[in-house]
């Protein structure tokens, strides 16, 4: 095939020479964003962001405009509107009004996928590690005075442990409103908002958070009980799938809502992509500006690697948090008998949405045959009406599929045996029956019991209690979302309990549940800032950042000995007491290297340190204490280097690690290392001392396998005569190598790009006719983000005929199998488009074609075409 040099592809090209007028429209268009094709969007509906210096009146535009209907105006935190418009307006109308800065279209979120491995507990085993139980029992805090505004599901406020009341003198909940009502359930069903009286929730998401945070106990004991709260409802309810979705022109409107009724903390366990520039990012990044204090979960794609941290938790100014696993299993017990004998055995919680286990007479237990066949992996031909049916997880078929044929075959409940060590906590949506998980020592058990004869089941019969968690208790939860950002900015920040946590749940389905997902890091750490606040309340957005930043405990990984990756654990586990008692501050809090200086460098003592990459930063250490001099040394703690990539060359979804014992190069002195040039011992009361540091990245690395070193500088900080120390952890981490020439499509070997089915089942071009009936696409995995994808149509005689559907793409996120997004479907289906804005559709010829696709590289020019990653695709013909 004819190479087709990237400028000739270009459509601004390629349909003309752009005269003197079209310069502006060039401009114009580069303030209008199109989001990647698994993105859904409301058509026709758009969020405009004003320029800061436009007039308050400036919506008047857009209401005098034909076509277009207001529906939003915003003024607190984000300037600007949201719209809907009919088919004679198109994006380049809107962005054509003067001081426009930007216009996207107007996207849905669901809530993020909620997760389960092991562990889960109620509060005090929480509290301890977190210092929470020190700020509380020899502090005195509780939140008092402080607001939080959360923005979620909405709350059972009748809920006992969580106020029981709405609005009232004295009650918990004083603020907040529902945006949204029932019906609402945007990209699936109704987008028209209804609101109701308040925001009572049907979800039961926003009612487990909101027990993180406050709740009253006994049996749900939050952080920070005394704190007032503020629900904003953005979720209407559940369709039949168990999804709910919101907007992002809902989500802003939330957010000045919440900042017009003076939350001083914002917590939302919510998200999408991976880009800061998104609009609910840019409306969260203006809350922190204002002086509100914002914290996001990270998001539950760890699976995924590197680059899955989301949206708004990347965005400026926001506290981005990560999950550990709970240091307890909530539990409870069910009693198994035949003829012969009877035994307690113990079960997790039902995992089962909305779902109580709960069987108050001996009930049939049952192991079910599974059939399977081509397309399905578990037929269930025997009625289960009645009857609680058994199975072991395995991995050829999955447990939910599992779960599915179950729920049609009439199964009153389900349990699932483990067949992995320990307990396992799924969260279940759409499953009409109950459902609970054993170990695998009582599932055979359960297993023999059947066999010997007639089984029933009958309980719970306990009440839930704790057992203590296996070995990954306080680890990283392997849900957890890792960074960095697209900019290589370090996220998440912290961690917080998140791995199984029992918390309130609306009373009309069960009172209580066990969710796991950064969803419940985040309320963790919004309760933490409350009791921070309170003790001081005025530390400024910046402040309380770098504070719980530096007091957090930097997480030491089990298995090799050394310190989690900053892109895994950030800062590490918080600790609410040592950031209330903190006497220092550090600035900045983390450092993000997005470029190195290589070459050789040399010791103190005169010792080369080789060729190596290096980057000096500058920190400043201020003693807080104004009565005693602080003492300082400082340390470093390497982490082992994250790799995009193994050594022969294919993508490393689980990060391939190098440093360490036990990993890679099996020895310490390939871990990071920091240089201190004439660092002051002492930093005198109230004083602030600067330190350059140079950071020097391991030397066996290379510059081809997409590695990441990183590490924490600890300082070790004594004050006065005490002979005590505070150790405060600045994360540092950065690309060994030049992230602009980062390819940004994984290897070939990955099976990508491809042109394939929607499950990513592979055509061969050279006999594929596409003639509509059948669904093709070009199939793309990102290994790394894109700041812009361009996918076009060539003919036969190497001219392109227009952009294929979502082929004009700003903010591509990374993507993979195990990810949200397992790849990225671009369709090709004759029709192409022949405008960026993809508003002029025309179709194809008949004949021979090809796909030419081109990613910008990070932080690359998107007029320089040696900065694309380019791909082109065998020819195929289009009838």
């Amino acid at each position: 095939m004819k190479d087709v040099g990237f400028g000739s592809v270009l459509l601004a090209a390629l349909f003309g020479v752009a005269s003197a007028s079209s310069i502006s429209t060039r401009e114009i268009r580069k303030r209008i964003y199109t989001y990647p094709s698994h993105v859904n969007t409301s058509p026709g509906s758009y969020i405009i962001q004003f320029e800061d210096d436009a007039p308050d009146n400036h919506a008047n535009h857009y209401h005098a405009m034909s076509g277009v209907d207001v529906n939003h105006q915003y003024s607190e935190v984000f300037h600007g509107i949201s719209v809907r418009t009919d088919d004679s307006i198109d994006p380049l109308q809107l962005a054509s009004v003067e001081k426009v800065k930007r216009v996207w279209p107007v996207r849905h979120y669901t809530i993020a996928s909620q997760c389960g491995k092991s562990s889960g507990a109620p509060d005090p085993y929480l509290h301890k590690p977190t210092g929470v139980e020190r700020a509380v029992e020899e502090l005195g805090l509780s939140g008092k005075g402080v607001h939080i505004g959360i923005v979620d599901t909405g709350v059972d406020y009748t809920h006992p442990e969580l106020g029981g009341c709405w609005k009232t003198e004295g009650c918990m909940w004083q603020y907040g409103s529902d945006l949204v009502g029932d019906d609402f359930n945007p990209p699936i069903g109704n987008t028209d908002t209804n609101p109701g009286p308040d925001p009572m929730d049907c979800v039961g998401h926003g009612t487990h958070v909101s027990g993180i945070i406050a709740g009253q106990g006994p049996n749900v004991r939050g952080v920070a009980p005394n704190v007032t709260l503020g629900m904003y409802r953005v979720f209407g309810c559940p369709a039949a799938s168990g999804a709910s979705g919101t907007s992002d022109e809902v989500l802003i409107k939330a957010f000045e809502m919440a900042f017009s009724d003076k939350s001083d903390i914002i917590s939302l366990s919510l998200g999408g992509d991976s880009w800061p520039d998104e609009p609910i990012s840019v409306a969260a990044a203006s809350l922190a500006s204002k002086g509100t204090v914002v914290v996001a979960a990270a998001g539950n794609d760890g699976k995924g690697g590197l680059f899955t941290a989301s949206a708004p938790a990347v965005a400026n100014g926001v506290i981005s948090v990560g999950s550990v696993s709970s240091w307890n299993y909530t539990v409870m017990e069910v009693s198994v008998s035949n003829s012969a004998s009877s035994n307690s055995v113990i079960t997790t919680l039902s995992t089962s949405l909305g779902r109580v286990f709960k069987f108050d007479s001996e009930t049939p237990l049952v192991a079910p045959t599974f059939t399977a066949n081509k397309t399905d992996c578990a037929i269930v031909e025997e009625d289960l009406t009645g009857k609680v049916a058994v199975y072991t997880r395995s991995t050829s078929c999955s447990f939910r599929v599992v779960a599915k044929a179950l729920d049609v075959a009439g199964a009153a409940g389900m349990i699932l045996i483990n067949s992995q060590p320990g307990l396992y906590y799924p969260t279940l949506e759409g499953i009409k029956a109950s459902f609970i998980s054993v170990t695998t020592e009582d599932g055979n058990l359960i297993m023999d019991t059947i066999a010997a004869g007639p089984a029933t089941i009958k309980g719970p019969t306990s009440k839930p209690f704790d057992i203590p968690a296996p070995s990954e208790a306080g680890q990283l939860s392997y849900f957890s979302s890792m960074g960095p950002d697209p900019h290589l900015e370090i996220t998440p920040h912290v961690l917080a309990p998140g791995g199984n946590i029992y918390s309130t749940f609306p009373t009309k389905l069960g009172s209580y549940f066990v969710f796991s997902g950064t969803s419940m890091a985040c309320p963790y750490v919004a309760g933490a800032v409350a009791l921070l606040k309170e003790a001081r309340p005025s530390l400024s957005v910046s402040e309380v950042d770098e504070i719980i930043s530096i007091t957090a405990k930097p997480l030491v990984n089990s298995s090799t000995g050394i310190v989690e990756h900053p892109y895994k654990g950030g800062s590490g586990l918080i600790n609410v007491y040592d950031a209330v008692k903190s006497r220092a501050t550090i600035d900045p809090p983390r450092i993000s290297i997005n470029s190195t200086t290589q070459g050789l460098l040399t010791s103190r003592a005169g010792t080369s340190l080789g060729d190596t990459r290096w980057s000096a930063r500058a920190i400043s250490l201020t003693n807080t204490d104004k009565s005693n001099d602080m003492h300082v040394s400082i340390d470093n703690s390497g982490s082992a280097s994250l790799s995009l990539y193994y050594p022969n060359g294919s993508i490393a979804y689980t990060p391939l690690a190098f440093g360490g014992n036990g990993l890679i190069g099996g020895s310490d002195n390939t871990l990071p290392t920091i240089q201190l040039y004439d660092a002051p011992a002492t930093v005198p009361a109230g004083q602030t001392q600067e330190y350059t540091i140079n950071i020097i990245a391991p030397v066996a690395l290379n510059d081809t396998n997409g590695w990441f070193f990183g590490g924490m500088i600890d300082f070790k900080l004594q004050w006065g005569s005490e002979t005590s120390t505070s150790v405060y952890s600045v994360p540092y981490a950065g690309l060994h190598g030049d992230y602009s020439k980062l390819d940004v499509l994984a290897p070939p070997d990955s099976g990508y790009p491809m042109i394939g089915s929607g499950d990513s089942e592979p055509f061969d071009p050279a006999t594929l006719v596409i003639t509509g009936e059948v669904t093709v696409f070009a199939l793309f995995s990102m290994a790394v983000p894109s700041p812009l994808g361009i996918i076009q149509l060539i003919d036969s005689t190497n001219k392109a005929v227009g952009y294929l559907p979502t082929g004009y793409m700003k903010y591509v996120p990374h993507t993979c199998p195990l990810c949200t997004l397992p790849a990225l479907p671009i369709p090709i289906n004759g029709t192409v488009f022949t405008d960026e804005e993809l508003t002029n559709p025309v179709q194809a010829p008949a004949g021979k074609y090809h796909v030419h696709a081109a990613f910008l590289r990070p932080l690359g020019d998107a007029n320089n075409s040696d900065d694309f990653h380019v791909w082109e695709s065998q020819e195929f013909t289009i009838a």
